[in-house]
């Protein structure tokens, strides 16, 4: 998982569940309707570690790319989100791969999820089922209906009032310029989002947005280095990848630590 920090402009903690052993919580509520109008839909953005706490955090970022909102969740629900947007499979079912194998035999369909409300510094949230035709709301923690949605692939969504409150990490002015090599695609680090991720601002290096599951480069690694060379923006990073040839040397930073990957170029790369 990846580290964000908590420079000025982080925002306050916002807890996402009441004691982290807690089991799933469900209330059954009848005739619940569909995902209101001015519910905002919001996909994972970063699984990562609050360096202060050292406790998980999830950013949830609106379809736009302007905004995300930060959750603190569990270990193991951060855990088992990370994992599965990682594409790795456990050897034997975690509980929320347990809980789709059960609804899935069971014949319900989960619809969405919703971010609903924030009560005494918690989320809460709810998973809307379809049981014979009828829609139903279960509550849930944030992180377990989370869990869920990304396994059933479906959308997430948030109460357009909790995105009016001072928790927001403005994404813009992050920078648009991406580019893609070999399946890697890496968007330019701006100060901004070196603070979130506890980095100095003039530190330059480019973010991995997304990568595929096998490669030695994760989402959300952050490569300052190539063969010793500092990485100043997307561009420069195609640049110097295309003078390492066929292998190259990255100092990454990763989980709050700073890692050297030795890759050889392919889609995807690999050590």
């Amino acid at each position: 998982m990846t580290r964000i920090g908590t420079g000025s402009a982080f925002p306050p903690r916002r807890r996402a569940w009441h004691r982290p052993a807690l089991a799933l919580v469900l209330v059954l509520t009848a005739g619940c309707g569909r995902s209101q109008s001015t519910d905002v839909e919001v996909r994972v953005r970063q699984v990562g570690l609050d360096p202060v706490t050292r406790s998980p955090v999830i950013l949830l970022e609106d379809r736009a790319g302007n905004v995300a909102l930060p959750i603190w969740i569990g270990p193991a629900e951060a855990q088992a989100i990370a994992m599965h947007l990682d594409g790795d499979t456990p050897a034997r079912p975690l509980t929320h791969d347990l809980i789709k194998t059960m609804l899935d035999r069971l014949g319900v369909a989960l619809r969405r999820v919703v971010i609903r409300d924030l009560r005494d510094d918690t989320y809460l949230a709810e998973i809307v089922i379809d049981q014979d035709g009828q829609e139903v709301a279960i509550d849930s923690r944030p992180s377990d209906a989370i869990a869920l949605a990304v396994r059933f692939g479906r959308p997430i969504f948030v109460r357009q009032a909790l995105f009016g409150r001072e928790a927001l990490v403005d994404l813009r002015g992050t920078g648009g310029a991406t580019t893609t090599v070999d399946g890697v695609t890496v968007q330019a680090l701006s100060a901004e989002l070196s603070r979130h991720f506890d980095l100095p601002e003039d530190v330059g290096g480019v973010l991995v947005a997304e990568a595929a599951s096998e490669a030695v480069l994760r989402r959300g690694d952050i490569i300052l280095e190539i063969d010793d060379e500092p990485v100043l923006d997307p561009a420069d990073f195609r640049a110097k990848l295309r003078a390492a040839g066929a292998g190259a040397s990255m100092r990454v930073h990763r989980d709050g630590a700073y890692v050297q990957l030795s890759t050889h170029r392919g889609a995807p790369w690999h050590d």
